[in-house]
């Protein structure tokens, strides 16, 4: 009996590897769209981030995290560089527990782009100022009304 499950699963396991492929592939090149989460009702968060009416980028991350620290630097150059098209808001997880869980941030740093309240997409993981501009410039588009 336990044979012929291992026989009968080794025989499709090329399949089975295949769907799973197939199932990553869609879900990381699906387009991107406006996530439907209500902005942090801090107020704080509500005036930096949710009311403003050019995209937001947050980064979320920590002091005590180096690749949170190597991104703050990568975003300053890039701000420097953007002639503002984009705001710049760095905020500490340890600080704001209650605004990273409203977001699920899971894993710093993890940056978030914000237009009008509304998530057009999220990267986790550290970035340069050229990975940066390139992100950003690639979800102009989404940017529009």
């Amino acid at each position: 009996m336990v044979n012929s499950f291992f026989s009968t699963i080794s025989r499709y396991s090329n399949w089975i590897i295949g769907a799973a492929l197939l199932c990553v592939c869609l879900i990381l090149f699906m387009p991107t769209k406006v996530r439907e989460i209500e902005p942090s009702s801090d107020p704080q968060f509500q005036s930096e981030v949710a009311q403003e009416s050019r995209p937001v980028l947050v980064k979320f991350g920590a002091t005590w995290c180096g690749p949170c620290v190597a991104t703050d630097k990568a975003l300053a150059e890039y701000q420097m560089k953007s002639n503002s098209e984009v705001k710049v808001v760095i905020l500490d997880v340890d600080s704001n527990p209650s605004i990273a869980r409203h977001y699920g941030i899971g894993s710093i740093p993890h940056s978030i782009l914000f237009w009008k309240g509304k998530i057009i997409d999220e990267r986790v993981g550290g970035m340069n100022a050229n990975q940066i501009r390139s992100w950003v410039q690639s979800k102009q588009p989404l940017c529009r009304d």
